[in-house]
Formats: C-alpha cells, structure tokens, sequence
C-alpha cells in the first residue's frame, strides 16, 4: 500500500501503526536501489514529499533547522562550506533535486558525504513519534554500525540542527569529479571556541571522527607540529577496508593527506 500523507502528525501516525512494515521515501534515490537488489519487496510505502514544510531549511536563534526532506540541492545553497561542497557532490542535478538529509541519514552508508559534513559541526538529529515526541541524539551517538542506526522502527528522522558559527572544511576523494561515490571524504569544523572536530567517510564501518586527532589540536592548536601530528594520528584510528574502489592501504594514507590539507586551509581562513 501507497501511503501519501499531507502533515507530519498523520505521517507519524502512519509510522507509529506500521513500524517496520512501511518503509519511508522521499527522493527514493536509495530504496531504488535496494529494491532492485531485494527478492520481496517492502509491503508499504509512507512518500513524505507532500508533507507540509517537509523540506525546510531555515536559520533559527543561532543555528542552522534542516527539515528530513531538505534536499542536496538545497543544502548545496548553504553558506556553510562543508554541507554545501559535500551536498554538490551527490549525484547529478536530478538525484540532488530528489535526494534529502534524512534519506542520506537513513541508509547510514559509511559513504554518506552529508552525514560527515554534518558530524563534523556536532549536529543533533531529531527523531520523533507520534505519542512519544521529539527526540535529539548528537549525530556521533545516532550511527551505532555498519548502516545501523539509533532510529526505532515506529520513528521518523524529522530535522537536524547544528550551529552556525562553525568554519568548516571539505575535501572528497573519487575516481570521478562528479556522480561519485567516496574513496575517502573528510570534513574538519572548527567553532568559535576553538573545539574542532575531524570527520571521516569510507574510513569505517560508519562515518566516523577521529577525537585523538581533534585532542592534538586541542591542546596545541594549528601548529605545524600539531598538525602533522593530527594527521599521523588520524591514519592509526581509521580502519579501512579494500575494495573495488581502493585499497586500505591508499585510504588510510589519504586520511594524513586530508587533515593536513584541510587544518592548514582552516589556519589560513580559507
């Protein structure tokens, strides 16, 4: 069955009665895919694209709102460097113009560009039910494994927030300039207060930071030294694995050659 709500209240509703028996879509740029790859196909559907204020993307009190639906395309308009560089490398125009956060958020692929550009700002995902509310996990508590997550069959990922202030910095590795999927990709973000945080994908089995490297940087800054440093650690806490894309050895490498680029770009303000 085709579900086609018109409001978030009746689509939580929806998901509450059905739980893991309705599967959600908005662009459907993943469950295409994986229906293709499926003997059974799910029994329902819940399409939330018409969903009142579904895409949304706002700024609010200091911090940036993305509604679940907000696609790639719109977050490629955003002027926060990481999520808009990350976002312009999804696909081509017409999976951007479908795609959206919470699918990127959903699929938890190791590979999602938007999920580390957003963990590299301390996003909170918010997850909500239809009697139970709202609730908000920091986006490093929300992927528990390899395409895991901490959302519940009867929820739906309805919006992320992060705040505004941070400088951010992004690089992808692939063996095309569009309409690829990672080798490696890393967004770094830095606040105000200095706290930085060092994010990684294709790296591990989920999206992934590497917090001794963020500790160096912590305590000794943008050195050089510090850098350096932060890129060698980097290399020793990721766990790549070879594919057909790459080889653990090259991704792990690239890893050091990231931090330092993207720490040196953050120094000089870039």
């Amino acid at each position: 069955m085709f579900h086609q709500p018109r409001n978030l209240d009746e689509a939580l509703a929806i998901r509450a009665d059905l739980g893991a028996d309705v599967t959600p879509i908005a662009g459907g740029t993943d469950i295409v895919v994986a229906l293709n790859r499926q003997a059974k196909p799910p029994r329902n559907f819940l399409d939330l694209t018409h969903v009142a204020d579904g895409s949304t993307v706002r700024r609010d009190n200091g911090q940036w709102f993305l509604a679940g639906g907000a696609t790639f395309t719109q977050l490629g308009k955003l002027p926060v460097k990481a999520l808009a560089q990350a976002a312009m490398t999804v696909g081509g125009p017409a999976i951007r113009n479908a795609g959206t956060i919470a699918g990127n958020l959903g699929t938890a692929s190791p590979a999602g560009d938007g999920c580390v550009a957003l963990m590299a700002m301390d996003a909170q995902v918010e997850l909500s039910h239809a009697t139970r509310g709202k609730r908000s996990l920091p986006i490093h508590d929300y992927f528990t494994g390899f395409r895991k997550t901490a959302l519940l069959a009867d929820e739906l990922i309805t919006a992320v927030r992060f705040d505004a202030d941070w400088k951010t910095a992004w690089y992808k590795i692939g063996k095309r300039g569009s309409i690829n999927i990672s080798i490696v990709c890393c967004a770094i973000g830095m606040n105000p207060r200095g706290d930085v945080r060092i994010a990684f994908g294709c790296v591990a089995p989920t999206v992934i930071r590497t917090r001794q490297a963020e500790a160096i940087i912590a305590k000794d800054g943008l050195t050089d030294a510090a850098i350096e440093a932060a890129a060698q650690s980097a290399m020793k806490e990721v766990a790549p694995i070879d594919d057909h894309r790459s080889s653990a050895t090259y991704r792990r490498a690239m890893c050091g050659v990231l931090t330092r680029r993207l720490l040196r770009d953050l120094r000089q303000g870039n």
